[in-house]
């Protein structure tokens, strides 16, 4: 018996967006998107920032271009994402703080639109690779700006906060969403294998480690770590099979705990506190308290939970509910999946569930996406994008990353690799426009 299956369309077939069109526009919208998306400072009401005029200007060209060419648009993470915000709005009405609450939610809708809208227009034929190509190359001069106003000294560049310290912030207002960004940006350069130029990539690269070293994040370089150790085990796993993966796994786990037994991490941490270094003080020397600081949250926000029961306390209520109830260490909750659970409920951690499971199984398929063939043909190295999530994911687990706009453009990445070309049909009797 033979199975038939339809034939990928070849993307460089299919026809290109006309100058003049709201597609066009869209284009160059959700590119502005990726050049501006470290630019968070000066802030605007309810927690916007001067990309959101581009994240707004791809949701509205996306909808004009729907609606005039009677194009289907698709939702990669609807379901998941979807039960978040029920379980936010729920939770919001009947919290404590519902003002509080719904403004997240409704951050929450804009969010959403905006993933749609990405995704659709990134499955357009040759745009997925122009966005990850210009996120690569606007990542990599905004971290050669941030590393020249260091060495020149220049404050308003380098993004100094007094409550951080000499921590180096560009205009991203927070050392973790800084670091962030800039292990992305990394991964992305990775992925995009842009610059074509060796060279010029690795001055990329450089840029970017040294943009990570400046935010003194431990997170920071804990995700970089991680990224990298997944690239090397994918591409183990392509030349010695699963065996040499699981070698080389066990291989790297045998190192570091010899090295942690050889040097326990207590004392690198009194050395680097001693060593006079304001980067080493300022990073591993501070680790300790940071660890005791979380593990404290953790219990005051599941106290939280056993008070305000399965429907959660509302989104984004952690920090002032702390306050309001004189707990000891008043900080927001500082881990996306504990979040989901104290201030959505049990209904908001089946959400987050969810949208792993679906990120992860997009993730799956985009790794086995024959190269050349489909949307990997336009991004050199998928396995990037996936190492890049996956340090999210991670980081996930002692920062609230969901929210962070480019670990969505990460996720619609990742699900438009997993997606087939689809042939551009629009309706009858009506031109893309």
């Amino acid at each position: 018996m033979t199975v038939r299956t339809r034939p990928l369309p070849a993307l460089a077939e299919l026809p290109r967006p006309a100058r003049g069109t709201a597609e066009r526009a869209a284009v160059l919208a959700a590119a502005g998107a990726m050049v501006f998306q470290p630019i968070l400072r000066p802030a605007g009401p309810g927690n916007s920032s001067p990309v959101d005029l581009f994240t707004a200007a791809t949701v509205v060209f996306v909808g004009l271009w729907a609606a005039t060419s009677g194009r289907k648009l698709g939702a990669p993470y609807l379901l998941s994402f979807g039960l978040l915000i029920v379980a936010g709005g729920i939770a919001g009405v009947a919290g404590p703080l519902p003002r509080t609450s719904l403004l997240e939610v409704f951050q929450d809708l804009v969010l959403l639109a905006w993933a749609v809208a990405l995704y659709n227009i990134a499955r357009r034929p040759g745009v997925l690779g122009v966005l990850t190509a210009t996120f690569a190359y606007s990542s990599i001069v905004w971290a050669t700006v941030l590393v020249v106003a260091s060495l020149a000294h220049i404050t308003p560049l380098e993004g100094i906060s007094a409550t951080e310290g000499n921590r180096l912030l560009f205009t991203l207002g927070d050392p973790n969403y800084a670091s962030a960004y800039w292990v992305v940006s990394l991964l992305v350069v990775f992925a995009a294998k842009r610059p074509r130029h060796w060279a010029v990539r690795w001055f990329g690269y450089a840029m970017l480690v040294w943009a990570i070293v400046l935010s003194e994040s431990n997170g920071g370089v804990l995700e970089l770590c991680i990224g990298l150790g997944f690239l090397a085990l994918v591409a183990c796993y392509r030349r010695r099979g699963l065996v040499g993966a699981l070698a080389l796994a066990v291989s790297l786990a045998a190192l570091v705990g010899l090295g942690l037994r050889l040097v326990p991490f207590s004392q690198v941490q009194t050395w680097a506190l001693q060593s006079g270094q304001s980067y080493l003080v300022n990073s591993l020397g501070r680790s300790n308290g940071s660890s005791s600081q979380r593990a404290l949250l953790i219990q005051e926000s599941m106290g939280l939970y056993h008070s305000d029961g399965v429907l959660g306390s509302g989104p984004r209520t952690t920090k002032q509910l702390l306050i309001d109830r004189s707990y000891p260490y008043a900080k927001e909750a500082h881990d996306d999946y504990l979040a989901a659970l104290t201030e959505r409920g049990v209904a908001g951690a089946a959400g987050m569930v969810l949208l792993v499971l679906v990120a992860a199984w997009r993730a799956s398929r985009a790794l086995r996406a024959p190269p050349g063939a489909g949307f990997a043909a336009e991004v050199a190295r998928p396995a990037g994008l996936v190492a890049a999530l996956l340090a999210m994911a991670v980081a996930g687990t002692y920062y609230q990353v969901l929210h962070f706009r480019f670990v969505w453009i990460l996720l619609v990445f990742v699900a438009v690799l997993a997606s087939r070309p689809d042939a551009d049909q629009p309706a009858p009797g009506r031109g893309s426009r």
